[in-house]
């Protein structure tokens, strides 16, 4: 069997697989703000679906990471720095054999496999709290771009230098608005907030040359609400002829479970490996 944790910034869910995919049992709890408070939770669960019984376990971290040492750096909205996740994990799992990796990594991982073949270099971009993204090229990560942090970059906004995440994350969208993404279905509104997210579309597509986009995260999610806002920045409209564009903008196909089905990709494709 294969075990996946995904560490959200307020829910962790955890899933037990069979090593062919299967689906066996799941459970979500509170993420703790105290860590250590985190890890008790993290083994009463644990051991409540016998995960000693598992050959591997991933571990998805909301934040950067050392995939040698196993020490997380950030943990995305919550306060823990410089954690040694995969020691701490080994114990509370009592899993030998884990291995850990970036959220949006793991869910980019998880929807590429849901689309056509035929797209050979592929942007999963998330559009949560924050703005993840990942680069997979023939299905797989790509391990050049795997600490990319699209959501990270500087853009002009409104005459001022900001994150891009800052202003055009799920998090940003509520505080402008005061609602939710799935509440909203005035184009005026999507229209703008388009133009904000639009600007880092066209920077993935020059970035990194892809055949297709995946949206996905909180806000992402509801990308038909907004397609018709985002093409033109997907199309010669704003990009130059040396960019190749996207052929389509794909919804995710397991939305909120894409992290965690990520995960069990990834410890199965190390478990094969191996």
């Amino acid at each position: 069997m294969i075990i996946g944790v995904d560490i959200g910034g307020t829910k962790t869910l955890m899933a037990v697989f069979t090593e062919s995919g299967k689906l066996l049992n799941e459970v979500r709890f509170d993420t703790s703000p105290n860590y250590e408070t985190f890890l008790n939770d993290l083994k009463f669960h644990a051991d409540k679906l016998e995960s000693s019984k598992c050959k591997i376990a991933c571990i998805s971290v909301p934040g950067r990471i050392d995939r040698n040492s196993g020490v997380a750096y950030s943990f995305g909205n919550l306060q823990w720095r410089d954690i040694p996740i995969l020691n701490d994990a080994k114990k509370a799992l009592n899993v030998r054999n884990i291995v850990i990796e970036n959220d949006s990594k793991l869910g980019g991982l998880a929807e590429v496999k849901q689309i056509s073949t035929e797209y050979k270099r592929v942007f999963y971009i998330t559009i949560s709290t924050g703005i993840g993204g990942a680069l997979l090229v023939n299905g797989k990560l790509s391990e050049q771009m795997i600490d990319s942090e699209v959501g990270k970059v500087p853009m002009l906004h409104k005459t001022k230098v900001l994150v891009w995440e800052e202003f055009a994350s799920g998090k940003a969208f509520y505080k402008k608005y005061d609602t939710k993404a799935v509440d909203v279905n005035d184009p005026a509104i999507w229209k703008e907030f388009s133009d904000y997210i639009g600007l880092g579309v066209s920077m993935i597509c020059a970035t990194f040359q892809v055949d297709a986009i995946i949206f996905g995260g909180g806000l992402g999610q509801y990308i038909d609400k907004f397609r018709d806002f985002i093409e033109p920045y997907t199309s010669r409209q704003y990009l130059h002829d040396n960019i190749v564009l996207p052929q389509k903008l794909f919804t995710p196909k397991l939305a909120e479970e894409s992290v965690i089905y990520g995960c069990y990709y990834y410890a199965k494709a190390k478990l094969t490996k191996h």
